[in-house]
């Protein structure tokens, strides 16, 4: 979506109305060269106060200097003509010209006013995206796979006019949610759809006792202030343009009220983090959306809109394999053909982490020998960090019937257990198992599958793994 250039018939319409009339049109109002002017920490708040008449003004009065350095007549006479008022007869009189001379004047002055402004607003571009580039760490991916109708349904949601204002990608630990969130962001930067970009991250873990990252679950890692100054530091509010965290909350909030804004919220892996910022979230929202990953599914939350991130299909896993092959420059492995990826898909499923893992391994190893370390009784170290990074907070929150639930379901196979088979398998109670799967669904542990008539439950390959070493320890 390219950003709209303006025509003369524009600039003569914002000239018209330099000093504000009751117009809902402000034909300048699409240029970012706009946005640029309120950068100036002298402009910030009276452009902020005077709302779209103040913009008009800041980026004629742009224009009409980079005018000035050009042709000057051509500067004076528009300002004489728009900003001080005067009609062609007066202007005429003091120039000592026709007025059918001021009006040929006007139109050439106006053109070049135009081409002044597109000129501006096509270099505002160019550094609007290297700035909000810049705002992003460098990419852990060299392409996507398996991601497009997910990518596609996602930049819909985004768009301006969706109706959706809270996004939220979640999944399991090392299913790509950041890789994906990070490709959206650079395609919505791409479209320049929005005013401005903001990344943070909600994760923080620290060493356990046992020297174990692990992250704090009994309360927020991030708060509402603490987003508040990173936000205000990522859009480049002057410091000194507020003297309290108050005026400061204040200000961000005009600026994403006033602004169409992106705020990407990554890993917010806790249940205390989004229930904590839910609700300001939720009176911050539209025009600005807010973009987030969590490991946890939104799907109790009526105005989120919640996409889960699934695992990759074979012919997906396939293909990452190859792609990280010969990304690595490992020539045999990216020749491989299906019949000898498929054990690799049959030990882990679809996990990309997991996946990128073994092609690792497979560069000193075998195989065979590679995916013995992903059998139950393994002891490998490698998975089990992997275990750890991917389940092992969870798995320490659950209760017993929940446990037990995901004992039944390591037996469902691909194609998932029914509800009723479900109870039969766990010997437990059927208000139980509801009460189980919601939470477990919640927890992006179990996957939903079937029909609105018939729902199938299921495990992902590599939680089987998990769940039966857990069980074999127990």
């Amino acid at each position: 979506m390219a950003r709209k250039l303006i025509t003369a018939d524009d600039v003569i319409e914002a000239l018209r109305i330099w000093h504000g009339n009751e117009t809902q049109n402000w034909p300048l109002a699409c240029l970012r060269i706009g946005l640029e002017a309120t950068r100036n920490e002298e402009a910030f708040s009276s452009l902020a106060e005077g709302g779209p008449a103040a913009q008009n003004r800041a980026i004629l009065s742009w224009g009409l200097a980079m005018l000035r350095a050009v042709s000057p007549e051509s500067e004076d006479l528009l300002r004489e003509r728009f900003e001080h008022r005067r009609d062609v007869l007066a202007v005429a009189n003091r120039l000592n010209v026709s007025e059918s001379s001021i009006y040929y004047r006007q139109r050439q002055a106006i053109n070049q006013l135009t081409d002044i402004l597109n000129s501006l607003e096509e270099s505002s571009g160019i550094n609007w995206r290297e700035r909000m580039i810049n705002r992003l760490d460098l990419p852990s991916y060299s392409q996507l796979v398996g991601v497009e109708d997910a990518r596609q349904l996602l930049l819909e949601v985004l768009l301006p006019d969706s109706g959706h204002f809270i996004i939220s990608i979640d999944g399991l630990g090392g299913m790509g949610k950041t890789a994906l969130a990070d490709q959206l962001v650079r395609d919505v930067i791409e479209s320049m759809q929005f005013d401005e970009i903001a990344w943070t991250t909600a994760k923080q873990t620290h060493l356990s006792s046992l020297g174990r990252l692990k992250v704090e679950s009994g309360r927020p890692s991030l708060t509402f202030p603490l987003l508040i100054d990173k936000l205000a530091d990522q859009f480049e509010i002057p410091m000194n343009s507020f003297n309290s965290q108050l005026q400061r909350q204040k200000i961000t909030k005009q600026y994403l009220q006033e602004r169409a804004c992106l705020v990407v919220i990554d890993n917010l892996e806790t249940v205390a983090d989004y229930r904590s910022l839910l609700p300001s979230l939720r009176k911050w929202q539209g025009p600005s959306k807010f973009l987030l990953t969590s490991r946890f599914r939104l799907l109790d939350e009526p105005d989120v809109f919640s996409f889960s991130q699934k695992e990759l299909t074979s012919e997906g896993a396939y293909e990452l394999i190859r792609l990280e092959a010969r990304r690595t420059g490992f020539t045999s492995l990216a020749k491989a053909d299906e019949i000898e990826l498929k054990p690799i898909y049959d030990a882990v499923g679809g996990n990309p982490l997991a996946l990128k893992l073994i092609v690792g391994q497979l560069k000193f190893r075998s195989l065979p020998r590679v995916l013995s370390r992903f059998e139950q009784d393994s002891g490998e170290q490698n998975r089990d960090e992997l275990f750890e990074y991917i389940y092992r907070e969870i798995w320490e929150t659950l209760q017993d019937d929940s446990k037990m639930t995901l004992l039944a379901l390591t037996q469902a196979g691909a194609t998932g257990f029914t509800f009723e088979h479900l109870v039969a398998v766990s010997g437990l109670p059927e208000n139980l198992i509801d009460s189980c799967l919601e939470k477990l669904i919640l927890l992006s542990l179990v996957d939903i599958g079937g029909n609105l008539v018939e729902r199938r439950y299921r495990l992902h390959r590599l939680t089987e793994v998990f769940l039966l070493k857990m069980f074999d320890e127990g």
